[in-house]
């Protein structure tokens, strides 16, 4: 047995290809194109859409962190906005209040004026009244006395009862 293995294996030489190993070759050649040919492309192909796909929402979470950005920026702009306005409306209602109250402070310092010049005028015309009565009443009690004291009948002139009448009003 020896010898035939030495006979067998002195017929093959070890650098010439046996021919089970160009048909597992050929056949793992066959099975590679077939996988590049067949599995390669949709793997390619699926694996490029999720990189797409994976660009595309980054890109849209940029755009909503952007969009979100300048939602906040806006909200903060208009509650300033907001604050300045309502600061505003409250100092012109402020002066608009102080206004009123000087208005009606005035309105009410020419009405007391208007009826202490009202009273004025009316004890003035009482004052009057009563000096141009008493002017009749003087020079007729005045002429009765005078002529009770005296015992005679004494007439007085006008001019003689105001020249009294200012010498009393004079005193007083």
């Amino acid at each position: 047995m020896h010898s035939h293995a030495l006979a067998a294996g002195a017929t093959q030489n070890f650098l010439v290809p046996n021919a089970t190993i160009i048909v597992v070759f050929l056949i793992f050649l066959a099975i590679l194109g077939f996988f590049y040919r067949f599995v390669v492309p949709p793997l390619t192909r699926a694996l490029a859409e999720r990189d797409e796909m994976n660009r595309k929402q980054a890109e849209e979470r940029d755009k909503a962190v952007s969009t979100l950005a300048e939602a906040k920026e806006r909200y903060e702009k208009n509650l300033a906005e907001a604050r300045a306005t309502a600061t505003s409306v409250k100092d012109e209602a402020r002066a608009e209040a102080q206004k009123i109250r000087d208005d009606m402070k005035a309105q009410t310092d020419r009405e007391v004026a208007e009826i202490h010049a009202r009273g004025a005028a009316e004890l003035d015309t009482q004052r009057q009244a009563a000096l141009a009565d008493l002017h009749g009443q003087v020079g007729g009690l005045s002429t009765e006395l005078a002529s009770k004291i005296l015992g005679r009948p004494v007439t007085a002139d006008q001019a003689t009862i105001d020249r009294l009448l200012s010498e009393v009003g004079g005193k007083g």
